[in-house]
């Protein structure tokens, strides 16, 4: 397969046609491309930080082949054709964000005046109505059936798989010394596979803690962090990867 026209610009993915041998388009396959741009505050503030992209992608990717491993119905396809890029198949994408807490932190402190680090067992799911003029407001289950966002068999299968992903995603990240603290991921139903895991999980969509309690994550630029810094843990979990996978 080969990529085709751009179709998409978002705040730190593109997204493409894909072509296949003859030169028609792919019609059930997208190519998604992590970049180097970066945002937070709903957009307010954004930057650029070197080797991004690639680390994102590669997180992103070894962790899709885990959870297909694991049962985890996804959009992963396949890597595409740059170190950037995989091929997914298309989705129509679910307007929720679905977070994950094994401890607390961020929006959940401020929103509960607790302190950082609690840790919680089992762990927290949440859900999110993802618009960001409305600034992604919590959303209770019965309001996403009753709204109609999705129904309820989709989003018992939400919460069934949003907790195996955490515990992949746990175990993969403990192998290289790091504490999953949380996460969101996004769904979509994918036509002739139902519903599926989507978009991304990387260093941009979870917090992850050192052994000595320091962000490795988008945390350092939303506490206002220089770009460079940023890179610096991005391209670290991307070499520590590379180590232990031969990628």
């Amino acid at each position: 397969m080969k990529r085709g026209k751009k179709l998409y610009v978002g705040k730190a993915n593109t997204l493409y046609e894909v072509l296949l041998d003859d030169g028609t388009v792919a019609e059930e396959f997208l190519e998604m491309e992590a970049t180097d741009r970066i945002s937070a505050g709903d957009g307010a503030v954004t930057g650029v930080v070197e080797g991004k992209g690639y680390a994102n992608n590669l997180v992103s990717t070894i962790l899709f082949e885990r959870f297909g491993n694991a049962g985890i119905p996804t959009h992963y396809l396949s890597r595409g054709t740059t170190p950037t890029s995989k091929f997914v198949y298309k989705a129509k994408m679910i307007p929720l964000e679905v977070i994950v807490r094994n401890y607390s932190a961020g929006s959940f402190c401020r929103r509960y005046g607790c302190k950082e680090g609690i840790k919680f067992e089992p762990e927290i799911v949440e859900m999110t109505f993802k618009d960001d003029k409305l600034h992604d407001p919590l959303i209770v289950e019965d309001a996403v059936v009753a709204l109609k966002i999705a129904d309820t068999y989709a989003v018992e299968g939400i919460r069934h798989y949003a907790r195996r992903i955490n515990e992949v995603a746990k175990e993969f990240f403990a192998e290289l010394g790091l504490t999953l603290i949380d996460f969101k991921v996004e769904f979509g139903i994918a036509e002739g596979h139902g519903l599926v895991l989507a978009d991304e999980f990387s260093q941009d969509t979870c917090r992850l803690h050192d052994a000595n309690g320091k962000s490795v994550d988008k945390d350092i630029f939303r506490k206002g962090g220089a770009t460079g810094e940023v890179s610096e843990v991005y391209n670290k979990l991307a070499k520590m990867l590379q180590e232990q996978q031969s990628y």
